[in-house]
C-alpha cells in the first residue's frame, strides 16, 4: 500500500510512501518467517525521515496526461509518524493531507485544501476519495497495513525477475480504512516493496502498486516510481520523485498543515 523512499505504500515505497513515497532498510529480512517479514516491513516505517517533491501524473485511457506537482514530507517522532503531502493541480488548487500514525499503527487524516482556512478530520468512509482526482488515496502515504490485526506470510512467490516474500495484511475491528486486505511483495534481497496489490471494501476492483527505478542510495533501498492502477481498467496515475532527501531531518514545524513551507514550495 502505502515512493520508496520511505514512506508509505506508495510513498513509501517511492520515497514514502507509501507510505508511504518507504523507507528499506539495506539489510534484508533474514528469513521469510512472518516475524522476520514483519519486523523488516515496519523498521522501514519507523525509520522515516524523507523530504522529496515530484510529480503526480493522471494518464487517461487514451494516453492523455494531467501533471500534478507533489511535495511530502514523512519523520517518525517518539509518538509517533507524521507524513504530510502537497499536491498543486496545473490550475493551482491545492490540496495538503497530514497523516498521523502512532505506535500501534492507529492512523488519522487532516486535510486542507484551497479556499479553505481549518483543516478537516476525515471519517475512514472519504479515505477512499483519490487525492486530486488520481488513483492514490490519502491513505496510501501511509503504511498502516503492516501494523493490523492479521499478518499472514503466504508462499513465496516471484514477481518479474524478483523472488519475493508475500505478506497479507487484515484490518480488524477498529483499525479504519479503506481497503478489506493489502498483499504485499517484498524483494527478499532487499526487503524493498516491488508490488503491493490492495482489496477495497466497496467490492470495486482492486487497486495495484507496481514499484520501478528500485536503487541504493545513503545505505537505504529507494524506489523512485510507483505506478497504481485498478486491475481491468484503462489508465493509472505515476508518482514520480525528482528530488529529495532520505535524511531530510525534519521537526514538528515542518508539519504544519496551514503554514506555506519549503516541502509545498518544493512542489509547485
Amino acid at each position: 500500500m502505502r515512493l520508496t523512499w520511505p514512506v508509505g505504500r506508495t510513498l513509501v515505497a517511492i520515497l514514502v510512501c507509501s507510505a508511504g513515497f518507504a523507507q528499506t532498510a539495506a539489510k534484508p529480512a533474514p528469513s521469510g518467517s512472518l516475524k522476520a517479514v514483519l519486523a523488516s516491513a515496519r523498521a522501514r516505517v519507523w525509520k522515516s525521515d524523507v523530504r522529496a517533491a515530484g510529480r503526480l501524473t493522471i494518464v487517461a485511457g487514451n494516453g492523455t496526461r494531467t501533471n500534478n506537482s507533489l511535495a511530502l514530507a514523512s519523520h517518525s517522532f517518539p509518538d509517533g509518524l507524521r507524513t504530510m503531502i502537497t499536491v498543486t493541480t496545473p490550475d493551482r488548487k491545492r490540496e495538503r493531507y497530514l497523516l498521523t500514525q502512532n505506535e500501534s499503527g492507529h492512523t488519522t487524516i487532516e486535510a486542507l485544501r484551497t479556499g479553505e482556512k481549518t483543516p478537516e478530520r476525515l471519517s475512514p468512509e472519504h479515505w477512499g476519495e483519490g487525492v486530486a482526482g488520481t488513483l492514490f488515496y490519502p491513505e496510501d502515504f501511509a503504511d498502516g497495513q503492516f501494523f493490523w490485526a492479521k499478518q499472514t506470510v503466504l508462499a513465496p512467490a516471484k514477481y518479474g525477475a524478483r523472488e519475493c516474500f508475500v505478506l497479507k495484511s487484515e484490518p480488524g475491528p477498529g483499525q479504519p480504512t479503506s481497503y478489506s486486505s493489502v498483499t504485499t511483495w517484498m524483494d527478499q534481497k532487499t526487503g524493498a516493496p516491488v508490488y503491493v496489490e490492495a482489496v477495497p471494501k466497496n467490492g470495486g476492483p482492486a487497486k495495484q502498486f507496481v514499484f520501478y527505478d528500485l536503487e541504493q542510495i545513503g545505505g537505504l533501498w529507494l524506489s523512485r516510481q510507483v505506478e497504481a492502477k485498478l486491475e481491468g481498467k484503462p489508465g493509472s496515475t505515476i508518482l514520480l520523485i525528482d528530488h529529495g532527501s532520505p535524511h531530510a531531518h525534519l521537526t514538528r514545524k515542518d508539519f504544519n498543515l496551514t503554514a506555506v513551507d519549503s516541502a509545498s514550495e518544493a512542489g509547485r
